[in-house]
């Protein structure tokens, strides 16, 4: 599924960035490398592409903060987030697909 704008948006403030085409292209790029991740861990691609989902939100901001730019002090820490964020979709009901489902 396709980045919205209004997402987007979400993620330029996050990592306080104004809009640019560089920046939105990065940021796009790795909004859309987080979902293919959470899909290869098996949380339902429904899920991954619901923007308005703000366990998702959460996880994909982590995600976006620990790789977005050159120089950050704070991208292992956003990675680890990520990384506990990632599990814990996994483990709640109705985020993974129905033959994946984590006890």
């Amino acid at each position: 599924m396709a980045v919205t704008e209004t997402y987007l948006a979400k993620f330029r403030r996050a990592v306080r960035r104004i809009k640019s085409t560089d920046t939105d292209a990065e940021l796009t790029e790795l909004i859309e490398e987080c979902r293919a991740d959470l899909i290869s861990v098996g949380v339902s691609a429904d899920k991954v592409n619901d923007e308005t989902d703000p366990l998702v939100l959460g996880a994909v901001k982590c995600f976006v903060r620990g790789r977005f730019g050159l120089s950050n002090e704070e991208a292992d820490k956003n990675l680890e987030y990520y990384a506990g964020y990632k599990d814990e979709l996994r483990k709640k009901t109705g985020y993974m697909n129905e033959e994946e489902e984590v006890e």
